[in-house]
């Protein structure tokens, strides 16, 4: 559906959407657990994070969090990986400035002796924000939830304005599910799309019958240098493989793709 139903609608609140890692936090007094959206355990972000993590177990006693790691560039966008958000701050003059690695909250599963699995998305929402007031806003962004249509029609405006990823929209009295809820619509994710030209710098092996190559490494040019941010490995057909990989090799680094996502 259009994100001007979700806007409309009672039943749905909205967030904005943060492009990162998903993580489940379960910090106790004596160590914080992290695993990732298929419940698969996952390193600390960063020694600040977890620190950060202790001290505030240790005031409230153990919380579950769910959420997201992204990397923040000095302008203020979030990215996936570090080097993106470094190629960022290239890009924006700051290249000597760190990359700072952020924790988005999204909700709480469980805070004060209490699972909140069953609860509502209101009541988790709120935990989580009320676990947030006591981490650093440097390193942990509670994320801001959009309840009225007049907040919710000011979030997609200023998403699309500071040309960011989309939003989530979410059923505030729907029961917890894990990972992406697609037949039940309780969690929706809108997008807009960007699109960015950008130079081919490599074709990686694949080992898959009719495929030239297995995704393509692209990178914009900064300061006269080709930099590496990432790989497409889908939207083209066989012919469309055929070309790329003619017109790589006789133009390598020279050759520029239009990628949209």
């Amino acid at each position: 559906m259009d994100r001007s139903y979700y806007i409309d609608s009672l039943d749905y609140w909205g967030q904005p959407k943060r492009d990162g890692s998903r993580r489940v936090i379960v910090a106790t007094k004596e160590k914080i657990y992290y695993q990732s959206r298929s419940t698969k355990p996952k390193g600390k972000p960063t020694t600040e994070i977890n620190q950060a993590l202790l001290q505030a177990a240790n005031q409230l006693g153990t919380f579950v969090l769910d959420g997201e790691v992204y990397y923040r560039s000095v302008t203020g966008s979030e990215h996936r990986t570090a080097p993106q958000a470094a190629t960022a701050n290239a890009v924006a003059g700051a290249e000597n400035t760190p990359v700072v690695t952020v924790y988005a909250i999204f909700k709480a599963l469980y805070y004060s002796r209490r699972a909140l699995t069953t609860t509502t998305e209101a009541e988790r929402i709120e935990a989580g924000e009320q676990i947030g007031q006591y981490l650093p806003h440097k390193l942990f962004e509670v994320l801001p939830t959009a309840r009225t249509r007049e907040e919710k029609l000011a979030l997609a405006t200023k998403q699309q304005s500071e040309d960011r990823e989309g939003e989530i929209w979410l059923l505030h009295n729907c029961t917890y599910i894990g990972g992406k809820d697609i037949r039940k619509q309780t969690i929706v994710r809108t997008k807009y799309a960007l699109e960015l030209d950008l130079f081919i710098v490599g074709l990686s092996f694949t080992k898959t019958d009719g495929r030239r190559f297995g995704a393509i490494a692209v990178a914009p040019e900064i300061n006269g240098k080709l930099v590496t941010i990432g790989a497409v490995g889908t939207g083209f057909s066989q012919a469309d493989m055929a070309e790329i990989t003619r017109r790589h090799q006789m133009n390598p680094g020279g050759v520029k793709i239009t990628v949209r996502w």
